[in-house]
């Protein structure tokens, strides 16, 4: 994992705290043990919806950014609103931090059961209702086809409303 071309990174974790999952393993690879010792100690009964930003570590990037949330639950409880407070107040402080470039995953078809329709319309929505002129861009990326074309619908039907 290298800086490449953005500044800082999106990652998501349980409340719990635990490292599941591909993209959190190699976060905390690239980061190096510090930051699971950072994360342990700074974090402090954490709130799905929430977001903390972290100190780069060895990963090259400006700041790493950690989103709090909540397993899916059939999308009866708050989880829409959690998952658009996570997109929301990243970019509110990646732009705090002077981050003008950020990649964040692609996320809706893991063990998590989030339907990723729904998911990329969400984390669209989140990212566009913060975005501004101080962002140059935000990197969302994919880990497949099918993510990509899903994200890519949703952008679409966006532009088709005037979103």
């Amino acid at each position: 994992m290298s800086q490449h071309d953005c500044e800082g990174l999106l990652f998501f974790m349980r409340p719990k705290l635990d490292w599941g999952g591909g993209l959190n393993r190699a976060v905390l690879e690239a980061a190096g043990p510090d930051l699971d010792e950072y994360v342990l100690n700074h974090i402090t009964s954490p709130k799905s919806g929430q977001v903390f930003k972290l100190p780069p570590f060895q990963t090259g990037y400006k700041a790493l950014f950690v989103a709090i949330l909540a397993d899916w639950d059939g999308g009866v409880g708050f989880e829409e609103r959690d998952l658009l407070d996570c997109y929301r107040h990243t970019l509110e402080l990646a732009r705090a931090a002077g981050v003008h470039s950020l990649a964040i995953p692609a996320m809706g078809r893991d063990k998590r059961d989030f339907p990723h329709v729904r998911f990329a319309r969400l984390a669209l929505q989140g990212i566009l209702e913060r975005l501004d002129t101080g962002m140059a861009f935000v990197k969302i990326v994919c880990i497949d086809h099918t993510m990509m074309r899903t994200y890519q619908e949703q952008i679409d039907k966006m532009k088709r409303r005037g979103s």
